[in-house]
């Protein structure tokens, strides 16, 4: 059995500095490719001391923004503040009516009046409430479709009970007069 101390040392690795990480999707430079020339760093940016504002003194722990409010650029206010939702129901209740006009025009046309109330709610939505465009487009559209076939329901409902009116009427020509169980 050998002992540990038996074990011969190692030899230290020479001193090989590491190679540079590259990316595998860095650009490939040429290197026999002249030098570039040098290019003049951009100027510093043009910005006010800190605590400046154009409308006062801003509160401690605020820093400015780098846009002036009221010059095209929305003005949020301070953090944890928000701007509620506008309200968007005359656009919800235009879809609803839309969908359930739509559906209740395959049953015997009876989805007219809610597609009547889809359409009207659709456009005043429309400009009542222009962030809720889906809705109320859609609403619109939905309402126009359930009209239409809402119309075409009624259409064809007048048409079928004309024709049996109209066939009814002409019923009695076709009967024979002796047919009644006589031989005489």
């Amino acid at each position: 059995m050998t002992d540990q101390n038996d074990i011969p040392p190692v030899e230290p690795l020479p001193d090989v500095p590491p190679a540079p990480y590259v990316p595998e999707n860095a650009p490939r430079v040429d290197p026999y490719a002249p030098p570039a020339a040098p290019v003049a760093p951009p100027p510093p940016p043009a910005t006010a001391p800190p605590g400046y504002s154009p409308y006062g003194q801003v509160p401690p722990g605020y820093a400015p923004t780098g846009y002036q409010p009221g010059y095209g650029q929305p003005q949020y206010g301070y953090p944890g503040q928000y701007q509620a939702p506008a309200p968007t129901g005359l656009s919800v209740a235009s879809l609803v009516l839309g969908i359930v006009g739509v559906v209740g025009s395959f049953f015997y046309g009876f989805g007219l009046f809610p597609a009547i109330a889809a359409l009207i709610t659709g456009l005043i939505a429309r400009k009542r409430q222009p962030q809720a465009k889906g809705m109320w487009l859609t609403g619109i559209i939905t309402g126009s479709v359930g009209i239409a076939i809402s119309v075409l329901w009624i259409i064809g409902i007048i048409i079928f009970f004309a024709f049996i009116v109209s066939s009814s009427a002409n019923y009695g020509d076709f009967v024979d007069p002796g047919f009644g169980g006589s031989n005489s």
